[in-house]
């Protein structure tokens, strides 16, 4: 017998031996959320994936969710993870659709897991995506009847009227999330929660044992980083859901009483005073963790606030103040420091409410001036533009699509104005409200 090949036979041996036990299993993919093809998302939508891939082996692997383009292949963007062992878990990834190029049509949502050794499994769900330019507005218009009683309009972008809700709860402002419309009740410490769709009521909040000054409900947002809403009342913060169910609470200690609230990423700003003395303050809290930041004693009443987290001055803070006595101020709310920058645009008095000054890309602030709207830039040279009002603005805010809104009062009527972020000059959108208006708000839904 020959065995001059006997050791290539073996090594041949092993060879298929070694073969046979690559791992050629692909990843399996559990996709939860979405569940069905043919869901439909518009812009300025948050898109939330849920999934979970498992694979045969412990090495672990590569994950990637895409949106596509309706051929399935053309990448719109995409997040992309890693992870160890045979399992993600179950992960959350969410998209912010804030892209106004892309146009309304049919696009896919792609899940692609490759494990350790090259295998690759993918999932895919067709849906519907509606472009910036074709998402419908409806207008609310907020008007306060006397007798304690409030109505609502809502009106398409032409103008016509789709319903009108009458005998609604008195109220002085108004915020919208997740098909739910907010009411703050003129008088009580009370929030009234409206179906936007048919008008129906869908239950209160409300605090029995808060006091003090009218309103007692001070402003209210929509939340922002989840479906809910943000508001101040005269005993502290609240944060609640579209379905009226209690997120997030802080109170004040007496004598201090919030004047306006706003979130910058998880944390929650108040700004309170002190009637008594005239003091402000500011105080925070991490709307996640719960972690108290200082407190912030305020060198000059403000007249006015935003947030502005990415401002690129040279000077640390996230929020700014407006005063008559101490111009544009910065405060970094994680360590309490205060940064006077500059004198303020313009003549004449700013108008004392904090609804007379809003952010504006998150870099520059809005006010309300005598002669104008003032757009300053945050800066230790004061710089910006003023636009010269036809009326008397009574209420200026902003929107999460980095939008400016602002009511002005022209010859015994309102009009309701609007100021992009790409447009030099505000524009008008709504002319003729009635002078009882007290709140304009736009959905896009």
């Amino acid at each position: 017998m020959n065995f001059r090949h006997q050791p290539i036979i073996l090594l041949l041996i092993g060879v298929l031996a070694f073969g046979c036990n690559r791992d050629n299993e692909v990843p399996e993919i559990l996709l939860s959320e979405p569940a069905f093809d043919g869901f439909h998302v518009q812009f300025g939508d948050l898109l939330f994936v849920e999934f979970e891939v498992s694979d045969a082996q412990g090495d672990g692997g590569i994950w990637r969710v895409e949106l596509r383009a309706g051929d399935g292949v053309s990448v719109k963007t995409a997040q992309a993870g890693i992870w160890e062992g045979n399992s993600t878990g179950t992960l959350v990834t969410a998209f912010n659709l804030n892209a106004s190029s892309w146009p309304t049509g049919p696009m896919v949502l792609a899940l692609v897991a490759d494990d350790a050794a090259g295998n690759r499994a993918a999932v895919f769900k067709d849906f519907q995506y509606t472009s910036e330019m074709d998402v419908p507005e409806v207008f609310g218009i907020l008007t306060n009847e006397g007798n304690d009683i409030s109505t609502l309009l809502r009106i398409n972008g032409d103008g016509e009227l789709i319903s009108e809700w009458t005998d609604l709860p008195a109220a002085h402002a108004m915020a919208y999330s997740n098909g739910v419309l907010a009411l703050a009740d003129q008088s009580a410490a009370t929030i009234h929660l409206i179906n936007w769709t048919t008008g129906e009521s869908l239950g209160n909040w409300n605090d029995q044992t808060t006091a003090g000054s009218e309103p007692l409900i001070r402003s209210i947002y929509p939340l922002g980083i989840q479906a809910g809403f943000v508001f101040a009342h005269a005993g502290g913060i609240v944060v609640i859901n579209s379905d009226g169910a209690l997120l997030f609470e802080r109170f004040t200690e007496a004598p201090w009483s919030p004047v306006d609230v706003r979130f910058d990423g998880t944390l929650c700003i108040v700004w309170e005073e002190n009637a008594a003395t005239s003091n402000h303050r500011l105080r925070s809290w991490d709307f996640q963790t719960g972690a108290v930041g200082p407190t912030v004693a305020l060198a000059h009443a403000p007249e006015g606030w935003g947030v502005v987290s990415s401002q690129d001055s040279g000077t640390e803070g996230n929020v700014f103040f407006v005063s008559e006595s101490g111009g544009l101020t910065l405060c970094k709310t994680s360590t309490g420091v205060l940064n006077d920058l500059c004198p303020l645009l313009g003549q004449g008095n700013l108008n004392q409410s904090p609804k007379t000054a809003t952010d504006f890309l998150n870099q520059e602030a809005i006010f309300i001036r005598e002669e104008g709207l003032c757009k300053q830039s945050i800066a230790p040279v004061s710089s910006g533009s003023i636009w010269p009002a036809s009326g008397i603005i009574t209420q200026v805010k902003s929107s999460a699509e980095n939008e400016i809104f602002f009511i002005q009062e022209v010859q015994n009527s309102l009009e309701f104005w609007q100021w992009t972020a790409e447009a030099m000059l505000p524009s008008p959108v709504l002319s003729g409200l009635p002078l009882n208006t007290q709140d304009v708000l736009i959905v896009n839904d």
